[in-house]
C-alpha cells in the first residue's frame, strides 16, 4: 500500500479533496488534543464558543429580534426599545477583528461521518474500514467521548489527558515505507507446453513387460514430422534403451519464492463485518496474526 494524507471528504466521487492536515497527524501519529472532547471546557464556561449576538426582547410579546452591530449610519437599528424591549447577550465569540465566531473545539469525533468519509484504497490488496471502526478496535475506543461528564461540569479541569495512541487503532494510517511488491500469492501455472519426444524401453526377460529402463529423448524432424520416423526410415538409428532407469515424466518447473500464508488478506482491515479483526475479537484472540491492521505493521522487506 502506498501511504497518503487524509483528504477532506469530496463533492467529486472521482476525486479526492483537499488535505486535512490536522486529521491527517492525528490518525498518523496521534495526539492527545485532538482526541479530547472537553478541549475547549474554559471557553465553554465563557459562551465563547457561541458567537456573539446580541437580541432584543419585547415585555409584552416575548417577540425577539437581532440587533446588528453599532454603525452610525444606522444607530436607531443599533439599540433596543427601551422601556418596551430588553437586551439579551448571547455568546460572547469573537475573532480578532470583533466579528461574531464562536471558538471551535479541535476535538476529531469519530463518529462524524466526515472524518471517515477518506480511506486508503492505493492498492487492490488494501481493504479498508472507516475510521470509526478502526477507531474502535480496541477497548478505550468503545467509550463514552465525554467521559460521561457534562460540558460544563466543574470536574472538568481535573480529568488526566486523553492517551489512547496504544489501546486502538486509532493510528490507522501510520507513515509507512512504500516497498516493491514481493507478496508472493497463490501459485498458478503461467506457462504450459506440448512436447514430441521418443521413449525406448528395455523388456523384460521374458518379452511380457518393461523393466522400467528407459531412455527418452525430445524433439521433433523437419515439416513438423515425429521422431519415430527415423526408426521406420532408417531401422533403430543407434537408439537404445540405456541403462538407469527412468520416465517420460517432466515435473514442473517451480519459483524460487515461496507463497505467503496471510497473501490475500494480510493487508484487510476487516474480512465480513467491520471490526471482525478487533482486538477483542475472536479472530484475534486465536490468531494474533488477524488483529487491527494498520499497514505500517504489516509491511516487511520482501513481503513474506
Amino acid at each position: 500500500p502506498l501511504w497518503s494524507a487524509v483528504k477532506k471528504p469530496s463533492d467529486n466521487p472521482l476525486k479526492d479533496g483537499e488535505t486535512d492536515f490536522s486529521l491527517s497527524y492525528h490518525r498518523t501519529f496521534y495526539s492527545s488534543d485532538y482526541d479530547n472532547y472537553h478541549d475547549i471546557y474554559l471557553q465553554r464556561w465563557r459562551d465563547e464558543d457561541i458567537p456573539w449576538k446580541v437580541m432584543c426582547v419585547n415585555r409584552v410579546t416575548g417577540e425577539s429580534y437581532e440587533v446588528p452591530r453599532y454603525d452610525p449610519a444606522y444607530a436607531d437599528k443599533s439599540t433596543c426599545v427601551d422601556p418596551d424591549e430588553y437586551k439579551v447577550i448571547e455568546g460572547q465569540g469573537a475573532d480578532v477583528a470583533g466579528n461574531p465566531m464562536g471558538i471551535p473545539s479541535r476535538f476529531k469525533d469519530p463518529m462524524d461521518p466526515a472524518n471517515s468519509a477518506w480511506m486508503p484504497n492505493s492498492v487492490p490488496g488494501v481493504k479498508s474500514q472507516p475510521w470509526k471502526y478502526n477507531y474502535m478496535d480496541g477497548e478505550c475506543g468503545i467509550r463514552n467521548l465525554d467521559y460521561n461528564y457534562d460540558r460544563l461540569d466543574p470536574e472538568i479541569p481535573d480529568l488526566p489527558r486523553p492517551d489512547n495512541q496504544n489501546c486502538s487503532n486509532i493510528r490507522d494510517n501510520v507513515l509507512h515505507p512504500t516497498l516493491p511488491d514481493k507478496l508472493i500469492g497463490m501459485e498458478r501455472v503461467a506457462e504450459t507446453r506440448r512436447a514430441k519426444y521418443v521413449g525406448i524401453s528395455q523388456l523384460s526377460d521374458d518379452y511380457l513387460d518393461t523393466s522400467g529402463v528407459l531412455m527418452s529423448f525430445e524433439g521433433e524432424l523437419e515439416d513438423e514430422e515425429d521422431m519415430i520416423a527415423m526408426l521406420t526410415q532408417y531401422g533403430q538409428f543407434e537408439f537404445g534403451s540405456g541403462d538407469q532407469f527412468g520416465t517420460t515424466f517432466k515435473p514442473p518447473v517451480f519459483t524460487e519464492y515461496k507463497m505467503a500464508p496471510d497473501w490475500d488478506t494480510r493487508f484487510h482491515q476487516y474480512e465480513r463485518f467491520y471490526n471482525d479483526r478487533a482486538r477483542y475479537s475472536l479472530a484475534c484472540v486465536l490468531n494474533p496474526e488477524s488483529c487491527p491492521v494498520n499497514f505500517a505493521d504489516q509491511i516487511s522487506k520482501g513481503h513474506t
